[in-house]
């Protein structure tokens, strides 16, 4: 019950936090910004309790589970946000940034709350598996989120339209640098995450990996992906300017989208041994951690 109303206390506060976002598109009352920043603060506060409570209930929290990794990349996109606040108190970047928290948060409500899959490696694998691809993942969601804000400035500076108080936004030559910025560390991020993947696979018992694992096959892609779009953006000038860059981070996020189908439809069976599931027939994982007599494992996708 407690964990069911802090959960609703911060998503409220978020959700506030937009309202006052939109509001500053038709009215720009005293202390609009102030209390934009006071409902985030509070909404963190809300949220790291919240994650905190199911670290203490859940030692392989708050990395293990679907539920848990949704919410622990919102919690890192809201303290981006601030970021975003703090910098450009001006800029009405809520308006792009907080509806992607909202959905994770969402996708975190009806996700599976259960340990991923059974842990018998190094402990350290595992969290720094699961740490790199939410950063990852932040950090294209930082780059979409930036590319977004790109293309609509870009498209309002072409057609000589005023930008006026309304809608304000970064520069577009700060946005481009985010923009970058984002792809590169995306690239760097989701390769560790993907090599500690395969490292804590390789560790267990059986010292199996298999690529035909729906997780593992999207996460490829999206990697290759990231890798080929970086290479390309390094090796032509051209691509690390204007809308160029902002379409391949638009491109990476689909990419994201696709990954994390995959893990939401498929992260149960994920990382777990193919003779052990093949032994419980499906069976919940609860199942299969007690028959392999080891903790859950604590990661993200891959």
């Amino acid at each position: 019950m407690t964990s069911g109303i802090n959960m609703l206390c911060f998503t409220g506060c978020y959700a506030i936090a937009l309202a006052l976002e939109a509001l500053g598109l038709w009215k720009r009352p005293p202390g609009r910004r102030l209390a934009t920043v006071a409902a985030m603060l509070i909404g963190m506060v809300a949220h790291t309790w919240y994650l905190a409570d199911r670290a203490g209930q859940a030692p392989w929290a708050p990395l293990a589970s679907q539920h848990d990794w949704c919410l622990a990349a919102a919690w890192t996109l809201s303290l981006v946000y601030l970021g975003f606040v703090l910098y450009y108190p001006r800029a009405s970047s809520g308006l792009f940034l907080l509806p992607v928290v909202l959905g994770l948060i969402a996708a975190a409500r009806w996700s599976s709350r259960e340990p991923i899959a059974t842990f018998q490696a190094p402990r350290v694998w595992g969290q720094l598996h699961g740490v790199f691809l939410m950063l990852g993942a932040v950090a294209v969601l930082v780059g979409f989120v930036a590319g977004l804000m790109y293309l609509v400035q870009s498209h309002w500076l072409k057609h000589k339209r005023p930008i006026g108080e309304r809608l304000r936004l970064p520069s577009l030559e700060w946005l481009e640098r985010i923009n970058g910025r984002s792809l590169a560390g995306a690239t760097i991020l989701i390769a560790m995450g993907f090599v500690t993947g395969v490292l804590t696979h390789l560790a267990q018992r059986d010292g199996e990996f298999r690529w035909s694992d729906p997780v593992v096959l999207s996460l490829s892609g999206m990697l290759s992906w990231l890798v080929a779009a970086e290479c390309f953006r390094l090796a032509y000038p051209a691509a690390r300017r204007g809308r160029k860059v902002a379409y391949l981070t638009l491109a990476g996020f689909v990419f994201l989208l696709i990954t994390l189908s995959a893990f939401m439809r498929d992260g149960a069976a994920h990382g777990a041994p193919r003779t052990k599931a093949k032994a419980a027939g499906g069976a919940p994982k609860a199942s299969a951690i007690a028959a392999a007599g080891g903790a859950p494992r604590t990661g993200g996708p891959p």
